[in-house]
């Protein structure tokens, strides 16, 4: 009986399938694999990293699979509320928020190219794939859980009306009808940003503003010197296709004639959301750098209700340091009431 791990068997196999059809040719210059021989190569191909991933899945330390399921749930209940098919987000979000295991399926291709085309040992292999699936985990798990808390507050509040954010000829926002929802999506502009869509709570008896940008595009939101607007042209505003860490800007609006700019870009000027909340893992709470550039967001923004930080994945509040500022940090779980401090703080 073979000692090896599955993968490694697996992993035999391949190579054994490789061999014995010499007009696959995989070198570390060049890949083809002609198509009467691509269905079975892949599923050997997929066989292999099912088997690498199997045991790495139990001892991460998230709920995956309970999070696919709420956020299922949530989406569906979102959805039928709107008046929409679906919400919109990039590919390997959507799959591993439909099958985490399956979906990470897709981290592993490139690593697994390269110990086939003998550009990294099998040694080499497991110990980086090993912290690729880790690392990259974390991450999708972060945002997996930031666009279900997104979809949870929007219920929370109850919404009974439902607004798109558009700019009218004077290029002001005004309200539009919603065809979809897409975390990042704006309307087309190369120098504003503005809310991607206006609820109305009926839990609140307010107007809601909601804009989702990238964490990395809100810390650069600050532009201390005017920027012509050609050099910008090509920049719409639109980041729904972007794997990445997002926040969540929050304004209660008087009306609906008083939709925010939050920035614009060409000429610096910035108008505060009411509230900003971002998500961090308890891992990233040792990180000083990610703490950092939580407070220079909120620094730069002035949320006038200051920020919310949620840790997604603690037990209970002990050793979460608060950072300086107006800055509010709590636990959450996979209840949505657990986000309720944040709708509290619209009230």
């Amino acid at each position: 009986m073979s000692t090896k791990p599955e993968w490694k068997q697996k992993y035999e196999l391949l190579k054994e399938f490789i061999e014995s059809n010499p007009e696959i040719i995989i070198d570390a210059y060049e890949v083809s694999i002609p198509e009467h021989f691509r269905d079975h190569f892949y599923e050997l191909f997929d066989d292999i990293r099912n088997a690498f991933i199997d045991p790495l899945y139990s001892s991460l330390p998230f709920e995956m699979e309970a999070l696919s399921d709420k956020y299922v749930r949530t989406e569906k209940e979102l959805t039928k509320a709107f008046g929409i098919e679906r919400v919109d987000m990039p590919i390997d979000l959507s799959s591993f928020l439909d099958n985490p295991k399956n979906g990470m399926q897709r981290w592993l291709y490139n690593r697994l190219f390269e110990m086939i085309q003998g550009k990294i040992t099998e040694d080499e292999f497991e110990q980086l794939a090993g912290l690729d699936l880790s690392a990259t985990a974390e991450a999708m798990f972060k945002m997996a859980y930031g666009l279900w808390a997104f979809l949870s507050i929007i219920l929370l509040l109850e919404p009974d009306e439902v607004f798109a954010v558009e700019l009218d000829e004077d290029n002001k926002p005004v309200t539009g009808d919603l065809k979809g929802i897409a975390p990042g999506r704006q309307f087309h502009d190369s120098v504003k940003r503005i809310p991607e869509f206006v609820i109305h709570s009926k839990r609140l008896n307010k107007y809601i503003a909601f804009k989702t940008p990238l964490a990395r595009e809100a810390s650069a939101y600050h532009v201390p010197f005017a920027i012509p607007k050609k050099m910008m042209r090509d920049n719409t505003g639109d980041t729904s296709s972007v794997l990445d860490s997002r926040v969540i800007f929050l304004s209660v609006l008087p009306d609906l004639e008083s939709i925010p700019i939050y920035i614009e870009m060409h000429n610096g000027k910035t108008n505060s959301p009411d509230l900003i909340v971002e998500f961090l893992t308890k891992q990233n709470l040792s990180d000083s750098e990610a703490l950092l550039q939580v407070q220079n967001r909120a620094g730069l923004m002035e949320p006038k209700l200051g920020s919310n930080i949620v840790i997604i994945n603690a037990d209970d509040e002990t050793d979460i340091i608060k950072p300086e500022g107006n800055i509010d940090t709590f636990v959450a779980g996979l209840e949505d009431s657990t986000l309720l401090p944040i709708v509290d703080k619209l009230a």
